[in-house]
């Protein structure tokens, strides 16, 4: 499974959600919004809307999954990792 988190700075859900990331040291890639335009299209493309924070979950075999609530994306990471 590889896990991507689309986020802005400024985004106070996003902080929560990397806050429980960094606490138990989950290998995370991460998309910053703020640092490339392109991010945007990717992530309105892939789950259909621009919010963040936004966690991509693709794994071989299966559909990708958009998890777009900060706290649906914390209880993913608490019941998988």
């Amino acid at each position: 499974m590889k896990t991507t988190l689309y986020h802005m700075g400024h985004c106070p859900y996003c902080k929560t959600v990397k806050k429980v990331i960094k606490k138990l040291n989950i290998k995370m890639d991460y998309k910053d919004l703020d640092l490339h335009e392109k991010l945007r299209k990717e992530l309105i493309n892939g789950g259909g809307k621009q919010q963040v924070p936004c966690l991509h979950i693709s794994e071989k075999g299966k559909s990708d999954v958009w998890l777009y609530e900060s706290q649906a994306i914390i209880e993913f990471i608490k019941r998988n990792y």
